[in-house]
């Protein structure tokens, strides 16, 4: 896209103030397709013309212009912004290639992240999508009888790059048919669909043709398009808070093998797709990685392991691709063909070296996708066979206090001593990133425990400085609701957990880091904490366990990546996992352990070579 084109047309944006940011944005966008479009269609250089010479002369009939007619309602009817954009487009007319004109690329553009997160609009590059494409096509032979369906269009990036594709495929095809037989898409944004259809006409140059766009809403509407050879693209990633509760009901009724309580609505996606696939049809999504491993995807996995032959997964491996959204995605396709369940392609993508091998889909488990290599696999399976103990059978996990403000509860010295804070209230506070596996990196703040105040009267000061947040933390749900008073916090959670010592560690790290805190620490919601530890274990024995490089293995084999290098040590996953307990007449084998010793131990109990602590288990330890 030209920047100096782009940056005036910002200019323009700005001076229509009048009107919400997007549908500022829609109008320009509606404006540079229209006039766009009337000097392709004419084969004209209709741009070398005056103003108010292209108002009187154009040459389409209304019936030429029903595309822009259909989507009017985008049209603010702004005359002098309509001549500024055609002057603009008329000095850089030199420089616009009409066939490679994107009004989505020129849309995704123009956005501001925070329009983008608001709107859930999330772009696929390119490149991903070329390559997406090129092994589609190697799998399933293009003919002029395939039907290629996208059910999220969004801009119509897929669809354009599939219709260039099976242009370049067969040779002699005709662009009208191949867009009027071939190519569909379905979105439940109207401007979406308006970027989508332009876009395809931008790149054929057919201007009388009857485009398979269709706004409705592929999980809910119906619709009857016939089944498809191949169904592409990257469905919304919507999480359970997200929804509205009536459709969230609906899904539930409609799409209960995939979807239940707090599960991912872009499983759905894949259970509809299934539905109006053919035979021997092809599937392939870009989706987030997550369902690998997440809680509320058993469903998920288990329907795609038994109605599937999977074909590849290429697993992104916590690296983000988007930009602008924290999401690492998977490259998943499969084969309607499900009979030939066999062995699929594992791409497992980092920054430092990328793996591939191929893995026994018989041997996915519903609980979770741990997908090794042989020798890895071999090393897990040994330790988990041979470790006798949950998590969960010897203490509970609790998660850390959320304040619903954080600017509000927490405070540094400076702030007690101006506002004289009652030091009553005041507990001594960290955050995920205060914790490694040696000890507290204490940044000498503290949290206000408003949860101890019986009375305003009783702490003046604590009020009075709270005071100023008053009308945000009334905002606060659980305020709203009347379950909380306005300056108590928002879940306090039980003042005990933390002032008795505990093992606290971060929800979220590139490793194993469990620490044993006797100092009262208070910890926010980042921040988990292992408390009422069974006697059977040593205390010294389960945190050297916890933070050992053989226990870093065995858990990331498990844990969800969700960042380069990052693990996510949810409270779900990790009571579910299992260490080696002692037997009565082991323990004397294990006191005073050290951080040597507890690795020659456990290296001892599960039969781990040198070999594999060199070649397998180091990869692991911070390492994606």
């Amino acid at each position: 896209m030209y920047k100096t084109l782009l940056k005036n047309i910002n200019f323009l944006i700005k001076d229509l103030d009048n009107y919400d940011y997007i549908v500022r944005v829609r109008y320009i966008i509606y404006l540079v397709s229209k006039i766009l479009y009337e000097c392709k269609a004419s084969g004209m250089d209709i741009l070398d013309k005056s103003f108010q010479s292209y108002k009187h002369t154009l040459i389409f009939k209304p019936a030429d212009t029903n595309m822009f007619r259909e989507y009017d309602f985008f049209d603010l009817s702004d005359t002098k912004t309509e001549e500024k954009i055609f002057n603009l487009l008329s000095a850089n007319r030199n420089i616009i290639v009409l066939e490679d004109f994107s009004p989505a690329e020129l849309y995704e553009r123009l956005l501001t992240p925070r329009e983008k997160k608001n709107l859930g609009q999330v772009y696929t590059p390119v490149n991903l999508i070329r390559n997406m494409l090129s092994q589609l096509f190697q799998i399933k032979d293009i003919d002029m009888n395939i039907k290629i369906l996208d059910p999220s269009c969004g801009g119509g990036y897929f669809l354009i790059e599939a219709f260039k594709s099976i242009r370049r495929s067969i040779k002699g095809a005709d662009d009208k048919y191949i867009l009027e037989n071939m190519i569909y898409g379905i979105d439940v944004d109207d401007f979406s669909i308006f970027l989508t259809k332009t876009g395809l006409i931008f790149a054929s140059g057919c201007f009388d043709v009857r485009l398979n766009i269709f706004n409705f809403d592929y999980l809910t509407d119906s619709f009857n398009l016939g089944k498809f050879d191949v169904i592409v693209g990257n469905p919304p990633y919507v999480g359970h808070k997200n929804s509205l509760p009536e459709y969230k009901k609906e899904l539930y009724q409609k799409y209960s093998e995939v979807f239940y309580d707090k599960a991912d609505i872009s499983y759905c996606f894949f259970k509809k797709s299934k539905d109006i696939l053919k035979n021997d049809g092809i599937i392939s999504f870009i989706t987030s990685r997550y369902f690998m491993e997440a809680l509320y995807a058993d469903r998920m996995r288990a329907y795609i392991k038994n109605n599937f032959n999977i074909v590849s997964i290429i697993d992104f491996s916590g690296d983000v691709v988007f930009k602008e959204v924290q999401v690492s995605p998977a490259l998943l396709t499969l084969s309607n063909n499900a009979e030939n369940k066999n062995r699929f392609v594992y791409v497992k993508y980092s920054k430092d070296i990328n793996e591939e091998y191929t893995y026994d889909q018989d041997k996915l488990k519903d609980a979770g996708w741990i997908i090794l290599k042989d020798a890895d696999e071999q090393l897990f399976n040994r330790i988990d066979s041979i470790s006798n103990t949950y998590i969960r059978d010897i203490c509970t996990i609790k998660q850390g206090i959320i304040t619903g403000l954080d600017k509000a509860f927490i405070v540094d010295e400076k702030t007690i001593e101006k506002y004289g804070i009652e030091k009553v209230l005041l507990k001594k506070w960290i955050k995920n990133s205060n914790i490694t596996k040696s000890g507290i990196k204490y940044n000498n703040l503290y949290l206000l425990y408003t949860n101890n105040i019986d009375s305003e009267q009783d702490y003046p000061n604590t009020i009075k400085y709270l005071s100023s947040y008053k009308n945000r933390l009334q905002d606060r749900r659980e305020c709203i609701k009347g379950r909380r008073k306005w300056y108590e916090l928002q879940w306090g959670r039980i003042q005990s957990d933390f002032e008795n010592p505990k093992i606290v560690f971060p929800y979220k790290s590139k490793g194993n880091n469990f620490y044993y805190d006797e100092n009262e620490y208070f910890c926010s919601a980042d921040v988990y904490l292992l408390n009422n530890i069974s006697r059977k274990i040593s205390l010294e024995y389960f945190i050297s366990y916890l933070n050992s490089n053989i226990f870093e293995f065995y858990f990331k084999c498990h844990a969800k990546k969700v960042g380069n290098n990052i693990y996510e040590y949810y409270p779900n996953k990790l009571s579910n996992v299992k260490i080696f307990l002692p037997q009565e007449n082991g323990k004397q084998n294990i006191s005073d352990l050290g951080k040597i010793s507890i690795e020659l131990f456990l290296k001892k109990v599960f039969n781990i070579t040198e070999e594999e602590v060199n070649n397998i288990i180091y990869k692991y330890i911070n390492k994606g």
